[in-house]
């Protein structure tokens, strides 16, 4: 009954003030239930974004609980270690937006004292948060009049324009944001509600025409070109590259090492690998990792992320222990901040 209410209103020529305010009300009706609406705070609502950047929402909605009761305060992040921060990460990926949670507590902290700013200046001056981010926390957690473009607001704009060509949001789309939070009745409800609306009706594949409230002043709809746009971004193809992972027993205890602080799982743990671009006999894996006793092959798989894809082997040995790794019981191991993919790697070995 909506629906039909809001296309009555609907007219040729509906402004943008117009326009929020249907999307606002379609918004306070269908909003979906995700915990920090519920518990709706400043901090809360920066960790939400900062865990949802790259991450389906529903991991996200599933995870959270679990960070703010063991955060709940900036002040309790930047007082634990990081490891304590990536082993609460594990699963979500990219494990970089984790240090710079981390180090955005810290920031908090240090210059402002304890509580999240409130302005996208500020905002922007923290470890991570781009234009993106700065917006949503400015106008969602504190209703400032900030645009915010993400991918389901650029392609809704796209859409309602029948605009083609725009892959990525650009200049324009920022623009046709601005215009929006300039003319709507509520910054936080409108910016949720353009994020609501590309995710749950106007997606990317089969959006929702027949329940759009928008469809009779949607450019898109009314010239048939809604499943074309916006023009798809063009994949990068994946990297091969190749994984070598041993899993080193003594006893009970399996060695470990900790990954660097940059590049891919920064700041993680794993068992001794080997990485490579190339293919490597297990002669060239025990050379390189200094392993003079005989290794067992376990098994390959494949693991893939969005810009390579990683053939891991699994080999697995027996050695004394030394000081050139730390050595873990398998009951410690579920604290232990590990990428899936090194979680893939233990579950190969104990099933062997």
């Amino acid at each position: 009954m909506l629906v039909f209410c809001i296309l009555r209103l609907v007219k040729e020529g509906t402004n943008r003030t117009e326009t929020a305010q249907l999307i606002e009300q379609w918004f306070l009706q269908n909003a979906r239930d995700f915990p920090w609406r519920a518990e709706d705070t400043p901090w809360g609502r920066l960790i939400s974004e900062f865990m949802a950047q790259q991450t389906q929402i529903s991991r996200v909605a599933e995870r959270w609980p679990a960070m703010m009761k063991r955060f709940p305060t900036p002040k309790a992040m930047a007082e634990a270690d990081e490891q304590a921060v990536l082993s609460l990460w594990q699963g979500l990926g990219y494990y970089r937006r984790a240090r710079h949670l981390k180090a955005t507590a810290e920031m908090i902290m240090e210059s402002f004292d304890g509580e999240v700013p409130s302005n996208v200046g500020d905002l922007l001056r923290l470890p991570g948060v781009g234009k993106y981010t700065a917006g949503a926390i400015a106008s969602i957690a504190f209703g400032e009049r900030e645009g915010i473009v993400d991918a389901n607001v650029h392609r809704v704009f796209c859409r309602l324009e029948n605009r083609s060509g725009d892959s990525v949001p650009s200049q324009w789309t920022w623009k046709i944001a601005e215009e929006f939070v300039s003319a709507c009745d509520s910054s936080k409800v409108c910016n949720e509600a353009l994020m609501e609306f590309g995710a749950v009706l106007c997606t990317p594949k089969k959006p929702e025409c027949a329940h759009c409230p928008l469809r009779t002043t949607c450019k898109s709809f009314e010239a048939e070109t809604q499943h074309e746009i916006p023009t798809p971004k063009q994949k990068a193809k994946r990297k091969e590259v190749f994984h070598y992972a041993v899993v080193i027993e003594h006893e009970h205890e399996l060695a470990f090492e900790q990954r660097g602080d940059d590049g891919l799982w920064a700041g993680m743990w794993q068992v001794p690998t080997v990485e490579s671009d190339t293919e490597l006999t297990i002669e060239q894996v025990a050379a390189q990792l200094g392993i003079r006793v005989p290794m067992q092959y376990l098994d390959t798989f494949k693991h893939t992320l969005s810009h390579r894809s990683i053939s891991l082997s699994v080999f697995t040995c027996k050695s004394r222990p030394d000081n050139n790794y730390l050595w873990f019981k398998r009951e410690a191991l579920a604290e232990l901040p590990l990428a899936s993919a090194q979680r893939k790697v233990l579950a190969v070995h104990y099933s062997s």
